[in-house]
Formats: C-alpha cells, sequence, structure tokens
C-alpha cells in the first residue's frame, strides 16, 4: 500500500536524523517535568505589609465587677493565623508609607488593623454567646455582652493590588479565613458566621473590579507574540536556506546586517499586526480591561519581537531541516508557558524555580503588558522592564548578524 510506503519513509528519514529523535522523545518529557516541578498551585510567599494598630485594650462588662479592661490583642491571633507560608509578612506602622510598596509593585497587599480591632472582636464574640468565663486577676468573672453602638467603620482594612487576580484572591480568602477561623474559636460550638462586610473592607489599589480574564490577557498576548516570531523566523529562514534563497540575495551584494535587519523588519510587522489582532478581540468581544497606552504596548512589543528574531535567526543556523526548526521553536515556547507569569504568578510557582522566571524575556514582557493594561503604567512604572528587552533586542541582532557571517555570508 501507498500509505504505508510513505510511512516506512518517514520513519526511514528519522532514522538518520538522530536529533530530531531525541527533541522528539525530549520535548514532552521536558514539558511535564517542567509544569510537573514548577507549578505548585496555590501562592505562597506572598509579599505584604502589616500595619498594625489594635491596641489590645478591651473593656466589657462582668456579672461580678460591672464594667473592665482587660489586654487582650487579638489581632495576634488573627496574624499567626496566616500561616508561615502563604505571606510573607513585614510590619510597618505608617500606612501610607506600606501602601507606597505596593504601589511600587515591592509588596501585593497591605492589612491595616484599627486600633479597635479586638474590642470589635469580642463585642461580636459576646452578641452571638450571651456571654462567657474569663480569668481576671486568679478569678474566674463571666462576661456579658455590652449593648450595640450602631453602624461602625470595619476595623480591618486590606489594600490589595488585584492587577495580580490568582494572588490578590489567595490574600483576601487567606485573611477571612483567619478572620472566621478566630472568631469562631470563642464560639464554644455556637452556630455562627461572621460578617465580612462589618469586619472587614477591601480596598483594590490596582485594577478594582478585575477578573481572570483582564489578568489573562496581557500573557495570552505575549504567548501569541512567542509562538508567530519563534515559528516564523525559524521555519522561515530554514527553509529559504535549503532553498538557495538566502545566497542568492547575498549574491545581490546585500551585507548580513541589511539581511538580517530586513527579516526583522518583516517579522515584526507580521507579529504586531498578530499581536494588534488580539489586542482588539480581547477588548472589543471579551471586554478585557485597559487603562494604559496602546502606543507603549505595542512598542514593548516591537523591542521584544526585534529579540526574539535575533534569537530564532541564531536557532535557525542549527536546525538542518523545517521539522528541526519546529522543535528549536518548542524549546523557546514551553518554558515560557510555564516560567514566565504569563497564566499564573511567580507565588505559584516552586521557590527552587522562582529564580529561573527572571532569565526569560517573555517574563519582562508580561510585566510589561500588565502594568500597562491593567495599573495604567507609564515609562516610570516599567522602565525595569523595558531596559532588560532592550539590552535583549540589541544583543540577539548582533547576535543574528555575527551567526550570517560564520554561516559564510561575508559583507
Amino acid at each position: 500500500m501507498n500509505v504505508v510506503f510513505v510511512a516506512r519513509n518517514v520513519f526511514r528519514r528519522l532514522r538518520h536524523d538522530w536529533l530530531t529523535v531525541i527533541m522528539l522523545g525530549t520535548i514532552p518529557l521536558l514539558f511535564i517535568l517542567l509544569f510537573g516541578y514548577a507549578f505548585s498551585g496555590t501562592p505562597t510567599d506572598i509579599p505584604i505589609v502589616i500595619v498594625n494598630h489594635d491596641s489590645g485594650k478591651v473593656t466589657v462588662n462582668t456579672k461580678e465587677f460591672g464594667t473592665i479592661t482587660l489586654e487582650k490583642k487579638m489581632s495576634d491571633d488573627l496574624i499567626s493565623g496566616f500561616g508561615d507560608h502563604v505571606f510573607r509578612a513585614r510590619v510597618m506602622d505608617n500606612a501610607e508609607k506600606a501602601q507606597d510598596l505596593v504601589k511600587r509593585g515591592i509588596a501585593r497587599a497591605v492589612i491595616e488593623i484599627a486600633p479597635g480591632f479586638s474590642q470589635d472582636m469580642i463585642d461580636r464574640v459576646l452578641s452571638v454567646t450571651g456571654g462567657m468565663t474569663y480569668s481576671y486577676h486568679g478569678q474566674i468573672v463571666h462576661l456579658l455582652p455590652r449593648a450595640a453602638s450602631g453602624e461602625s467603620t470595619p476595623p480591618l482594612l486590606l489594600s490589595v493590588d488585584r492587577s495580580d487576580v490568582p494572588t490578590a484572591d489567595t490574600i483576601v480568602a487567606t485573611v477571612r479565613y483567619s478572620l472566621n477561623t478566630l472568631f469562631l474559636s470563642y464560639l464554644a460550638g455556637e452556630d455562627a458566621t461572621l460578617n465580612w462586610r462589618d469586619m472587614m473592607h477591601t480596598d483594590d489599589i490596582y485594577a478594582a473590579g478585575a477578573g481572570y480574564m483582564d489578568y489573562y490577557s496581557p500573557g495570552v498576548i505575549g504567548f501569541a507574540v512567542t509562538v508567530i516570531t519563534s515559528m516564523l523566523t525559524l521555519i522561515s529562514l530554514v527553509r529559504e536556506e535549503r532553498s538557495g534563497v538566502l545566497q542568492r540575495l547575498l549574491a545581490s551584494a546585500i551585507h548580513p546586517w541589511e539581511l538580517s535587519m530586513g527579516y526583522t523588519l518583516a517579522f515584526t510587522i507580521i507579529s504586531l499586526v498578530q499581536a494588534l489582532e488580539v489586542i482588539l478581540i480581547a477588548y472589543f468581544l471579551f471586554h478585557t480591561m485597559f487603562v494604559g497606552s496602546l502606543l507603549l504596548m505595542l512598542l514593548v512589543i516591537i523591542i521584544y519581537t526585534i529579540g526574539l528574531q535575533g534569537l530564532g535567526t541564531l536557532l535557525s543556523g542549527l536546525a538542518r531541516n523545517e521539522f528541526q526548526a519546529m522543535e528549536y521553536a518548542l524549546l523557546i515556547i514551553l518554558p515560557g508557558l510555564i516560567l514566565t507569569e504569563a497564566f499564573w504568578p511567580i507565588e505559584a510557582l516552586s521557590p527552587s524555580l522562582r529564580p529561573l522566571v527572571f532569565l526569560f524575556p517573555l517574563t519582562y514582557l508580561n510585566r510589561a503588558l500588565r502594568a500597562i493594561m491593567l495599573r495604567g503604567a507609564g515609562f516610570s512604572g516599567i522602565w525595569l522592564d523595558l531596559t532588560v528587552l532592550s539590552l535583549y533586542a540589541l544583543l540577539m541582532l548582533g547576535l543574528s548578524v555575527a551567526m550570517m557571517k560564520k554561516r559564510g555570508y561575508s559583507s
């Protein structure tokens, strides 16, 4: 049968192409190992700031002594309930300075505890239980609920950077869980729930109301640009070299740097059009959040694409056919899918692999796009990411020209 003949011919060619065979076996293994070891699920070691103004003084009514004042700093129990792994907390006294750390991207949230937190919590406990016993100066006294004082400000303010939606949700859920656990620990089996609106107020410093689609969109844009540019560059250059097009172009007195810049210009325009298409669909069809500058966003994409095209040119020199070119492209794409904060934050990765995140240019593209789209950042807000991407673009562009010269295309 012709079908069997064609299939046998494919396997016969593979038998003489050990590099392709090795990559066929290695790439799936690399992908599953990266995913299995890198992704830990729930974000951990989240940097937050705690501003604890809780006085720890609680005024209660007692059956034996009337009104007394106790030293009971319940905020300490709340903080210990956060656990050792979810948060990496620092303590500050000034709430404005603490929120400035969030705005600068150093911290993800600020937990501000009001002076009357312990008083508010014990009042809520006593209003449910109707009373409880307490050891006061070596004597057991009966604490009684006080008269309701009307509406009050929630004693806990949680200010969150919601541009990182998974991390923000983890922070809110952890604080709520700790509050509820603290509340239930004093109820002695009473069936009651804590009213979150009365106890805690959440304020989104950035990206108020952002959802997961808003969070994923910058990662999808960056990933799409990576796939398009890497595939297009590698396959096109390998095909043109095998067909002799590159040799004919250089024979017409085109210099290696001109050839490299020409490919860079063409592939950058194509990738930019594709990226713009994704941006417009995300905005108009899915109504994703976009509060920054479109021009700045496109500039970042252009710089990243130039660097990625240079990397593709370097790898094309190692590929002997289009099949190997696709495999090299996958070596760029797969780590970028997992280790670049495209679809989950760095806090959700295994701690041992987190330093690798900063080795990938796509990380800086994703951070810049997310800062522009969700935080409305300008040049001052993405200068570090822009600097890294620019250096990467210059380095790859220079190396791509050197690679062409090394392959025999002298100026």
